[in-house]
């Protein structure tokens, strides 16, 4: 059953005891995933619909517009990525400064009281609402007491001694530790975008690759990785690139993908690239044979990296 989208307060009345999740969601990691399988369950269990509340844009983009996004998620995916586990309503509020101005008790009484009419909601433990963030859990309950909602704190899911945050995956994604973050999202990291023209280099090398124009997500460290890409339908084993190309004397960044064995033009295609680990770091190297040599190795190490996942 696909997800009813709501942009409008209107659209979510008479629904039958509305149970909420609330939060940012970005990459909808296995915490995230933990708040909404348990919206998704208390609402089953008494036949009410289950709803996760989000934003668009990014609050980042309205209340810091100079500041580079590096999402984990670009909305489409994490939309879908909701819409997987299995919630029924999503409603999607466009975020303003107006919007960011209110109260925690002014959010609280306009969307979830008067608007959605909730009956409970779920959140993490560091749930931050309203002006700076300036309501948190303890606030949300105090207002549960007064309008008469029910607040569930979800604890925090921890994974290998570490409780599992969006801000852990981003770290690790910087310091190019791909294969590290799977277990935390519950998939490969993805990397989404439009192939666009570049030097044609890769060819003159006689490894042709597609430079990648990915959007406002975090890009992984530079570096070499082993990565699975969606083409069309298709699903190819390949290399990317990401880095800013210093045997030859370059300084702007590039995502450059290589797919094996395959030859057929890209530019213009969106492709989807999912990182599975890290080859190698960025190296400045002496002449172009040496890098030759070391692109054969590489398509190598990647290949005995994704062995087990394209078998």
């Amino acid at each position: 059953m696909s997800a009813k989208f709501l942009k409008k307060i209107d659209e979510a009345r008479n629904l039958p005891y509305p149970v909420l999740a609330l939060g940012n969601f970005d990459g909808v990691h296995i915490g995230h995933q933990a708040i909404l399988k348990k919206v998704v369950e208390r609402a089953a269990a008494v036949k009410g619909t289950s709803i996760a509340f989000t934003f668009e844009p990014h609050p980042i983009k309205v209340l810091f517009p100079d500041r580079p996004l590096e999402l984990l998620s670009s909305q489409e995916e994490k939309l879908g990525l909701i819409e997987n586990r299995g919630i029924e309503r999503i409603y999607v509020i466009d975020f303003t400064k107006e919007f960011s101005n209110q109260s925690p008790r002014e959010f609280v009484k306009t969307f979830l009281v008067d608007g959605l009419k909730i009956r409970e909601v779920f959140v993490g433990s560091n749930y931050g609402f309203g002006k700076g963030r300036s309501g948190n859990v303890d606030s949300l309950r105090q207002y549960g007491e007064e309008f008469g909602f029910t607040v569930n704190v979800v604890t925090p899911v921890r994974l290998n001694g570490q409780i599992v945050s969006s801000s852990l995956i981003r770290k690790l994604l910087l310091e190019g530790s791909v294969d590290e973050v799977v277990p935390f999202l519950g998939r490969p990291y993805l990397l989404e975008g439009e192939v666009v023209e570049g030097e044609m280099r890769g060819r003159t090398l006689g490894y042709p690759t597609a430079n990648l124009l990915p959007g406002d997500k975090l890009i992984p460290k530079d570096g070499v990785y082993a990565v699975t890409v969606q083409v069309g339908q298709n699903i190819l084993p390949g290399i990317v690139y990401i880095g800013t190309q210093p045997t030859f004397q370059k300084s702007k960044r590039q995502i450059e993908v290589h797919l094996f064995d395959y030859s057929n033009k890209l530019y213009g295609e969106q492709l989807k690239v999912y990182f599975y680990g890290k080859v190698r770091g960025e190296i400045k190297f002496p002449d172009k044979d040496s890098l030759v040599r070391q692109i054969e190795k590489d398509i190598m190490t990647a290949k005995n990296i994704l062995k087990s996942i394209m078998c």
